[in-house]
């Protein structure tokens, strides 16, 4: 929302509670009042009353006005409410008693809270900046640490208590320190930034999904490489994701361009969508897997290897599979282009229909085209291959064009059919069948059906004729059927 209509609805509020007990004991807190001084847009309103069970409280007598749209959402353990003003239905209210907190339990974000004051609340908060308040009834704002207003006109951010205290109590407050740098460009305290690095260890119990919220913001911030670079420096990043300490260093065969440095680029580069932004962060991750002892395994492509590490962390994240699945698809083929020249112009038909039929749709197609691109320029401009991508877009544009593209294709011949036709008796017998088609499709897609089950029999008869060729004695073979009884037993 804007100021103007932040404003309507604190004004709103200050009618209400006029000659009532609520009376001076309102204040919008946090982030909107950080918001509204900076002239940013404002995302919530956060409502704290100086009140014993004030929050709760106060949410019940608006419910008894039949204020609010339905019965405020209760939190008793924090003293907390949920409400949304009948005369405001788009915007939602958080109120909170003013309070302070005790962390007992050290393996747990989740501290006892009391009804405390004013000054106890805002020493609780994570930064001076989120630690200013606005009192509904006077119209003036209150800086409690005399440090929160100065910081935002210097751009700064620090705690508004020792930073061990802060950080040790809450270590979410170390990356959403690392989120609000990312998001506003703004220096962080020397102090402050000492305390991140001495406390990163107990980012350890910080929950899985509440880790999934910090580093999505962090990386739709407008400077993901900043908090990146961050969760580098202050030692956080082992404790998040130890796949991508392995690629800090790792040399590129360019001069002065290490993975990671190429990792920070390309995810600079990529449009702000979660999925481009994940694929471009993971895209290289398997460069950092070290080779396996076992000779027979070799080595994999860091594209499989960095698929791993998708399957790894996404689910870990509590992410739903369609996301993971298109990352793991985007991190799977963002080489896919490799080769194909400066403009695309050396891609087969083929290898275009191929990709086709592996993105599904021409939507995830462009999605990868928009990873394969910032990639290219994520390299030194002599690699950049600046073009390709265009080049290889109006390739894929002519074979829609000429109704021979394969985005949502769908082999004729059913699985049935195929497992009659072959006799088959195993899953891999008839994936290696499907893949048959599916090669002849990518060179025909308007083959039909009994085009590919003709082609599928003169295979399986073929296949016959090679094993009768191979079965038949000869000079050298006079021992193979006592072998062949003896395999069997």
């Amino acid at each position: 929302m804007n100021s103007q209509e932040y404003h309507r609805i604190l004004d709103y509020l200050r009618r209400l509670i006029e000659s009532t007990q609520w009376e001076s004991h309102v204040y919008a807190v946090g982030g909107c009042c950080r918001d509204e001084i900076m002239g940013e847009p404002i995302k919530d309103i956060d409502l704290a009353v100086d009140l014993p069970g004030g929050g709760i409280g106060f949410a019940e007598w608006l419910h008894g006005r039949r204020l609010i749209e339905n019965e405020p959402v209760t939190y008793p353990k924090f003293g907390t409410a949920m409400v949304v003003l009948k005369q405001f239905p788009d915007v939602e209210l958080e109120l909170v008693q003013t309070r302070r907190e005790k962390y007992s339990d050290r393996n747990s974000r989740c501290p006892e809270t009391a009804f405390g004051s004013i000054e106890e609340d805002c020493l609780r908060r994570d930064l001076t900046v989120n630690s200013i308040f606005y009192n509904i009834t006077t119209g003036k704002t209150v800086d409690i640490t005399g440090c929160g207003l100065a910081d935002i006109e210097r751009q700064l951010l620090r705690t508004p208590a020792d930073p061990d205290v802060t950080f040790d109590d809450d270590p979410v407050r170390i990356l959403r320190c690392i989120r609000f740098a990312a998001r506003f460009g703004w220096t962080i305290d020397h102090a402050t930034y000492e305390g991140m690095c001495r406390n990163v260890e107990r980012l350890r119990i910080v929950s899985p999904r509440r880790l999934r919220m910090e580093l999505e913001k962090m990386l739709m911030s407008p400077r993901p490489a900043l908090a990146l670079t961050l969760l580098r420096d202050t030692g956080a990043m082992p404790y998040i994701m130890p796949a991508l300490a392995a690629i800090y260093d790792l040399p590129t065969r360019y001069e002065n361009h290490t993975v990671w440095q190429h990792t920070l680029k390309t995810v600079t580069l990529v449009p702000d969508d979660i999925r481009l932004r994940w694929a471009a962060l993971l895209l290289d991750a398997g460069k950092g897997v070290p080779v396996s002892s076992d000779p027979k395994k070799g080595r994999q492509p860091h594209d499989l290897e960095s698929r791993r590490i998708v399957w790894r962390i996404l689910p870990r994240l509590r992410y739903d599979e369609d996301v993971i699945e298109d990352v793991a698809f985007l991190v799977r083929y963002h080489t896919f282009f490799k080769g194909s020249g400066p403009d695309g112009e050396k891609l087969s038909d083929v290898r275009m229909r191929k990709i086709q039929y592996q993105s599904g749709t021409p939507e995830r197609f462009e999605m990868l085209l928009k990873l394969v691109e910032a990639d290219n320029l994520a390299y030194p401009d002599a690699a950049s291959l600046a073009g390709q991508t265009e080049g290889i877009r109006r390739h894929s544009v002519r074979l829609v064009a000429d109704g021979t593209a394969m985005f949502g294709y769908r082999l004729p011949v059913s699985v049935q059919k195929l497992r009659r036709i072959i006799r088959a008796r195993t899953a891999k017998q008839v994936r290696e069948a499907r893949d048959y088609l599916l090669s002849l499709a990518y060179e025909n897609p308007l083959l039909t059906a009994e085009d590919m089950e003709k082609r599928l029999a003169k295979l399986k008869s073929s296949d016959k004729s090679r094993q009768k060729s191979n079965k038949t004695p000869n000079n050298g073979g006079k021992n193979r059927p006592n072998v062949e009884k003896r395999s069997r037993r």
